[in-house]
């Protein structure tokens, strides 16, 4: 029986990705690692190619023909086939344009995506000429290749037609020996690939949904081997498939397969055009875009974009455009969004972040969807948003976190901010977690958590510990909850709503061992009106803490439950102690008057002295 596959800045422009940049991302590969994947990666071929000839020999079919399979899952045959300025207004990408809100001139120019599909893009379309490379000689005019390479890249001859990140190129590929050529693509020190195609699921075994099988592993080695690549994955259309007995067996969840169920791969849903967000209800879900969860009850899918009336490039004349919908087109606006952020980071940084940096980015900054707070098993972590994320770029190192980590074996990591009006707060990890053991063939439903490294964060208080989401994979429709640790997903995310003025300490630490002994981690945070960095993590011990320090103009005092300062003064370095001519209101204090300079302040509180240093600028 066949089983088959279903498609699913700164102000001026910088120019980015290089052959040197890209040269300098691949200098930080494991050369050894990556030939191992190489050989493996072959091997693999070599016995699919077998059990291919197989198939032709008991089926008959010609060598050539569009009727064999691509790959096998066990001994499952799997067949591949093919599953705009709406969507850029809606995910926030107009606003990094040039000319944009937040005045980036971001375009994605000098950037590359890889985009596998079925066949074919129409390369000399007028809004893809000169941008697309055929790099493995596939031939045709594919629709779907072409309207999905358009999403990501269209220069934008017909504005309403726009790709996404429009002033980038793509090298593009037809799906057979997918894996093999992703590998070398991330051996070239590209950034990002889009692949919205995946199993077909009329005839699968119930097994199958959210098994971490042979597709989802090859996903997560690539993703190790090159830890700057990510890989972008439709989630799948078959939600509305009233056929499959997975749908009233489950109502609708437990749906992914495949590449989507990898950890490290970027899993999308679909939803209708949102003309003016207000809220999570403006988000409306397509009938068709795949729920997870996977089988261990990992946030898949992870992100959601528009993928209804999606109007891009046509593959009939070079001058046709063509509307359609389905997660194949919410996949490539999110693969264009993240060339847009590598674009405005490196703009910034003349360096490009980590994959597991752009997609907890992504998922840090989406806006919320869904009927409940939090993550779900539809929207994943809600509606991408851009602009927002692009926001917390630009405001790294001064009133947002965006950062990369290794936490040591029996290591805790620790960093410090405050906030001085009442907001909601956010801290994020992410890490690009080591390839799990496979479920396993004929096996439903394992519920045994794929990671492999389960790190763990959590932001601490006045002694108060606040949790990460996380969702029951027993009860999909329920909310999700933030009162334990997360020991299945590798984007934990941390939200206080209304924190309140004070200092705060995100931890990192970890359970079990950790492969490799170490992990590199990405860690996001930012609050609704900013936090406030450099506060020292070894005040924070102590009962009263300075921020923001250094300072401009208003320093803050921080104390347990918020207790009143009973005697402030002051010190300069010579020793000499004086008051201010400003007062003391709520533990603040205006030092607009003092010089630039170190200075002591000196607190009488709970019948005790402490002296604290701080820099005014």
């Amino acid at each position: 029986m066949k089983y088959l596959i279903t498609l699913i800045l700164a102000s001026s422009v910088a120019v980015a990705q290089t052959t040197k940049e890209r040269a300098k991302i691949t200098a930080t590969y494991d050369q050894k690692a990556i030939a191992e994947l190489t050989l493996k990666i072959q091997a693999e071929s070599t016995l699919n190619d077998a059990k291919i000839s197989e198939y032709i020999r008991n089926y008959k079919f010609a060598a050539n023909s569009k009727q064999l399979p691509n790959r096998f899952i066990g001994e499952i045959p799997i067949f591949f086939t093919n599953n705009n300025a709406g969507s850029a207004t809606m995910m926030g990408a107009t606003e990094v344009y040039p000319g944009g809100s937040l005045g980036l001139s971001v375009s994605g120019v000098g950037m590359t995506a890889g985009v596998w599909d079925g066949s074919g893009v129409r390369d000399q379309h007028n809004e893809l000429a000169g941008k697309v490379t055929l790099s493995d000689g596939a031939t045709g005019y594919a629709s779907h290749a072409t309207h999905v390479t358009g999403t990501i890249i269209a220069s934008g001859i017909s504005t309403t037609r726009r790709g996404i990140a429009y002033g980038a190129n793509a090298k593009t590929y037809d799906w057979n020996s997918d894996i093999s050529e992703m590998n070398a693509f991330g051996q070239g020190g590209y950034l990002v690939s889009n692949h919205s195609y995946g199993y077909n699921t009329d005839t699968l075994p119930m097994w199958i949904f959210g098994n971490y099988d042979g597709g989802a592993t090859s996903i997560d080695n690539v993703a190790n081997a090159y830890p700057f690549y990510q890989i972008v994955v439709a989630a799948g259309n078959d939600r509305n498939n009233s056929n499959l007995e997975q749908i009233s067996y489950k109502e609708g969840y437990d749906m992914l397969t495949g590449y989507g169920v990898s950890k490290n791969a970027l899993t999308v849903a679909a939803v209708n055009q949102v003309l003016n967000y207000s809220g999570p209800a403006s988000v409306v879900m397509s009938d068709f875009s795949n729920y997870g969860p996977t089988d261990d009850g990992r946030i898949k899918p992870d992100i959601s974009a528009k993928g209804v009336n999606v109007n891009s490039c046509g593959n009939l004349t070079n001058a046709q455009y063509s509307i359609s919908s389905g997660t194949s087109m919410a996949a490539p606006a999110v693969t264009g969004g993240v060339l847009l952020l590598q674009n405005h980071y490196n703009n910034l940084n003349n360096e490009f972040m980590r994959a597991s940096t752009v997609r907890g980015l992504i998922c840090h900054s989406a806006k919320e969807a869904g009927a409940n707070v939090g993550p779900d098993y539809e929207f994943g972590w809600g509606l991408i948003d851009v602009a927002n994320a692009a926001t917390i770029i630009s405001g790294k190192n001064t009133n947002s976190v965006v950062e990369e980590n290794t936490l040591s074996s029996n290591g805790t990591f620790t960093k410090t901010f405050a906030i001085s009006t009442p907001q909601t707060i956010m801290a994020t990890i992410c890490w690009t977690d080591p390839t799990g053991a496979q479920n396993g063939n004929n096996q439903e439903d394992i519920r045994t958590a794929r990671l492999r490294n389960n790190l763990d964060i959590k932001i601490i208080k006045d002694g108060v510990e606040f949790f990460p989401w996380k969702l029951d994979v027993e009860n999909p429709t329920a909310a999700a909850t933030r009162d334990s640790d997360n020991n299945v997903d590798n984007i934990e995310k941390v939200q206080i709503d209304n924190a309140q003025p004070g200092v705060y300490t995100i931890q990192v630490t970890h359970k079990g061992s950790l492969t490799g002994g170490s992990q590199v981690f990405s860690l996001i945070a930012s609050g609704s009106t900013g936090i406030t960095l450099g506060v020292a993590s070894s005040d924070f011990s102590n009962n009263i803490v300075l921020y923001p320090n250094p300072t401009k103009s208003i320093l803050n005092f921080s104390t347990p439950n918020d207790e009143a300062i009973e005697k402030v003064s002051f010190v300069d370095m010579l020793g000499k102690e004086f008051q201010l001519n400003s007062t003391v209101v709520n533990n603040s204090v205006s030092v607009e008057s003092l010089s630039k300079g170190v200075y002591f302040v000196k607190f009488q509180y709970q019948g005790q002295v402490i002296v604290k240093k701080f820099i005014k600028e």
